[in-house]
């Protein structure tokens, strides 16, 4: 039977009722909660995660924030599904972007760690840490084809990116993210309760429009990189993706040291990062 390793990542604050469907919807299971108290991200999701993988009676690692909506069997939806890594879809803005970027093939590439339930041997294919939030992703266009190229992010700089870094390192592994048909939502603060006074509840907004597609759709306004108007064939190998001429491909091909790519693929460079 299962037991779930139910992560929290907080700051040191949790919604009321994000914590009250945590504890509805986790009635009856075999789980264990794993909290982090005053650690900035990455490290509120490290350290609760690597808390929860020393228990090894943990089945899975459930990542829930603390912001989340979440509907009725949410949970038991997503063990039920029986993969490997399984998330929901959500908001991250008001607009409706959500937190799971499919490509133009209908692979996932990356979703939000709102709701990610991981089973635990996936974790003894990937290498710690296993949330970073040192690098950031530069996005090109080639034609229909994005590429994302890793850079070095300063201490202090951007928000997040510890979730896309994750998905970036689960497609090195080859595993892959399934997102179930429904999608949750998001509360978000939008001004604190006065203090001193009894009427002192916080304003708080429910986000749950999530427009499919919308990160594609917005990737795919990027004019074209200077790769897409050169002559260069971008290929796979087993090392990574390389970018040659047409007649060094061809070569390549033929020896079955490479495989051209789908015109829709996205290609993943970790550059000099040891991901």
């Amino acid at each position: 039977m299962f037991k779930l390793g139910v992560v929290i990542p907080s700051r040191g604050l949790i919604f009321s009722r994000t914590a009250e469907e945590i504890e509805r919807e986790t009635r009856g299971m075999r789980r264990q909660f794993y909290f982090a108290h005053g650690k900035p991200i990455p490290k509120c999701f490290e350290s609760p995660v690597n808390r929860a993988l020393c228990d090894f009676d943990n089945t899975h690692i459930l990542i829930i924030e603390d912001d989340m909506i979440l509907h009725q069997n949410a949970i038991w939806d997503a063990v039920n599904a029986d993969n490997d890594v399984v998330v929901y879809d959500y908001p991250i803005t008001k607009a409706g972007r959500g937190s799971v970027f499919t490509d133009g093939t209908g692979k996932v590439i990356y979703s939000g760690t709102g709701f990610m339930l991981i089973k635990r041997e996936v974790f003894d294919k990937l290498k710690a840490p296993y949330f970073r939030s040192d690098i950031g992703w530069n996005v090109y266009r080639d034609k229909e084809c994005l590429r994302f190229s890793a850079r070095e992010i300063a201490k202090g700089d951007g928000y997040g990116l510890h979730d896309i870094t994750f998905g970036m390192k689960l497609q090195k592994a080859g595993i892959d993210i399934t997102v179930l048909e429904n999608t949750l939502g998001q509360r978000k603060l939008i001004e604190l309760g006065k203090s001193g006074s009894n009427d002192g509840a916080h304003k708080i907004e429910d986000w749950t429009k999530v427009i499919k597609n919308f990160s594609l759709k917005e990737y795919m306004k990027l004019p074209e990189s200077l790769i897409s108007k050169s002559k260069l064939v971008t290929l796979e190998t087993l090392d990574g993706f390389i970018n040659v001429s047409k007649e060094h491909a061809d070569k390549l091909i033929a020896a079955d040291k490479a495989k051209p790519i789908n015109s829709k693929q996205t290609i993943i460079d970790f550059g000099e990062f040891d991901v």
